[in-house]
């Protein structure tokens, strides 16, 4: 008879990790895979080889492939969510920060293009379990709040809703993933301003008029 709770506990439990200095070369490594792949495609082999290790050498490292994307999506979330914290504790006036914060969203996504590759085209093969390890909720979360918080400025619109603007600003920058190429026309704070610009401006009065 199978342990369900001995097995839950495993499956939930962080990998095993290794002092070799290693480990965030191996989540790259695997990122990459999982990105140029697909996680069903990839595999613990492929990623030995490009690792440039046996396969029986990873599990030095993790128990299973499913570790390593669970790894790679919460370590690039974990970065993402400290920028944005980081942002919404700046002291700016509300609409400011909110900018701030969408910068600072938009350059996580071009300093990584592939982690993100891998959260927005994999997230979903993980387990609900493990699905709720990983900051996703949250980093919408401070978003919203910030959205809130600038409520309060009688410059944006009175009608505003936090939940749905998130939701739009989120849609919108994390599609750069998909479009960005590195030296192109434009440079990533330049992209950056743009949404930035963009996005918030979408949230004031119109005109510059302001709630009476």
């Amino acid at each position: 008879m199978v342990n369900r709770r001995r097995e839950k506990r495993e499956e939930t439990a962080p990998p095993f990790r290794s002092d070799d200095g290693r480990w965030e070369e191996l989540l790259d490594t695997a990122a990459r895979i999982f990105a140029r792949k697909g996680y069903r495609s990839a595999t613990l082999q492929d990623i030995a080889d490009e690792f440039g290790v046996l396969k029986g050498s990873l599990y030095h490292y993790i128990r299973s492939k499913d570790d390593l994307l669970h790894e790679v999506i919460r370590a690039v979330l974990d970065v993402g969510l400290a920028r944005l914290r980081d942002q919404a504790a700046v002291d700016l006036d509300p609409v400011e920060r909110l900018r701030a914060i969408i910068r600072a969203h938009v350059l996580h996504l071009v300093d990584n293009l592939v982690g993100t590759t891998v959260l927005l085209h994999e997230f979903s093969q993980l387990s609900a379990e493990r699905q709720a390890t990983v900051p996703v909720r949250e980093y919408q979360a401070v978003l919203e709040e910030q959205i809130d918080a600038a409520r309060a400025d009688p410059r944006v619109r009175s009608d505003l809703d936090p939940h749905l603007s998130a939701l739009a600003i989120l849609g919108a920058t994390n599609w750069v993933y998909r479009w960005y190429r590195p030296g192109g026309t434009r440079t990533p704070e330049q992209i950056a301003d743009y949404f930035a610009t963009t996005l918030v401006d979408g949230l004031l009065e119109p005109s510059g008029a302001t709630r009476g």
